[in-house]
């Protein structure tokens, strides 16, 4: 029979390799996130210079979507930040036809969209095929402008 010394000793020697196993662990958990941050950052930097683009590179005119290059509804023109209408876009400015992202990163960059909702970040906003009109940190008064002739009644209004 083994003695409480000897069965100690084995408790121990378990324990000690079960807690290297858990540190081992640990760290591979710990180095596969690091991978993981860093594929989200380039994927970020990708979308950020326009190189996260649909199948072609196509230039689009500020359209919603993207339906006159061959993708149907699949893929949206994405214009720079504070641009909500292709109208508005310098002549030297193009948006890019890009697939919107399947999901959104856990970043917290808030935005301003130009449908006028929040969104935690800018590639969250790109997942649901929207412009950003701004970046909520630098500029927290940010907000969609009124039209001037918002006020104006409507033909239909005074029938």
């Amino acid at each position: 029979m083994m003695s409480s010394l000897t069965t100690l000793l084995l408790f121990v020697t378990v324990l000690t390799a079960s807690a290297g196993n858990a540190r081992l662990r640990n760290f591979q958990l710990k180095q596969e996130i690091d991978r993981m941050e860093e594929r989200i950052d380039m994927l970020e930097e990708q979308l950020e210079n326009g190189s996260a683009t649909c199948i072609s590179d196509d230039e689009c005119s500020g359209l919603p979507q993207c339906a006159d290059n061959g993708y149907g509804n699949e893929c949206y023109c994405q214009l720079p930040m504070g641009v909500c209408d292709g109208d508005f876009l310098a002549e030297s400015e193009t948006g890019n036809c890009v697939k919107p992202h399947l999901g959104c990163n856990r970043s917290f960059k808030p935005v301003l969209g130009c449908d006028g909702q929040h969104y935690g970040n800018p590639s969250c906003a790109q997942a649901a095929a929207v412009n950003v009109l701004c970046d909520l940190r630098a500029d927290p008064d940010c907000s969609i402008p009124v039209p001037v002739d918002a006020d104006k009644p409507t033909s239909s209004d005074m029938e």
